[in-house]
């Protein structure tokens, strides 16, 4: 942690609420102030891979949409990264016609950024596969959750036959990630991929319904085509992968339809 060698104490320390998966925490020192994330336990992080992560994060922190990325280690499972302020959004502000185009602006900015190489592309269905994996052979809705899966791999295919590029994505587009401060910042790059941009488009709209009446102007601020079928797909896989998520931590929720 920049500013506490030798020996020295934090000025402040503050955990930070709102995260099921990892612990954070506030960290000010004479250096500046700092976010310290600590690993949750694997079972309640799922499909993440914290190599994909760190370069995906720090190629958004050079493009200027995520905090600067000050160290991490596999080893501590922890890492270090700048602490932003700003007012974090609510679900409230997918309502708000502003508010979608401004987040479909970053996003364009995101899509354009150079992609780091030697990095695989996403891939939907493994995805559900390794979660699937993941579920207790007692589990009531593992039959559902196998037909899920086959309709993910459906759904990404159809996705794939009017992609024309893959760029980084953000693949995690829930309020508590956006902040608004000297400009808005996306946080949390534990679920970034490589993938088609419509995904973040996707995310957005498979998180928040109610913006769907606005969807139009989302993918005109992001610069994207307007591509039904596939948009639709990409709502499905995230429902689904929502879904599964939740069963390979044990919790519970409202099952996609199994066919679109």
């Amino acid at each position: 942690m920049p500013g506490l060698e030798a020996g020295a104490a934090p000025l402040r320390i503050e955990r930070l609420c709102g995260g099921s998966v990892n612990d954070s925490w506030r960290v000010d020192t004479t250096a500046g102030r700092f976010v310290l994330r600590l690993d949750g336990a694997a079972w309640r992080r799922p499909g993440v891979d914290r190599a994909r992560e760190v370069r995906l994060h720090a190629a958004a922190a050079h493009g200027g949409l995520a905090p600067r990325l000050i160290v991490h280690s596999a080893a501590e499972g922890a890492q270090v990264s700048e602490y932003v302020t700003g007012q974090d959004w609510s679900a409230a502000d997918f309502e708000a016609a502003a508010q979608l185009e401004r987040l479909g602006e970053r996003l364009r900015h995101l899509h354009a950024l150079p992609v780091p190489a030697g990095l695989g592309g996403f891939d939907p269905q493994a995805c559900a596969r390794d979660y699937l994996g993941r579920l207790g052979s007692g589990v009531d809705e593992r039959a559902r959750a196998a037909a899920v899966v086959k309709a993910v791999g459906e759904a990404a295919a159809t996705v794939a036959q009017t992609s024309t590029h893959e760029c980084i994505i953000h693949g995690d587009l829930v309020h508590g990630n956006l902040r608004e401060g000297t400009r808005l910042w996306l946080l949390d790059w534990e679920y970034a991929q490589l993938a088609d941009p419509l995904y973040d488009a996707a995310c957005v709209l498979a998180y928040y319904p109610p913006a769907r009446t606005r969807q139009a102007r989302v993918l005109a601020a992001a610069g994207l085509p307007d591509r039904p079928d596939g948009l639709a797909a990409a709502i499905y896989v995230y429902e689904a992968l929502t879904w599964l998520w939740r069963l390979a931590r044990g919790e519970r929720g409202r099952a996609p339809a199994s066919e679109r």
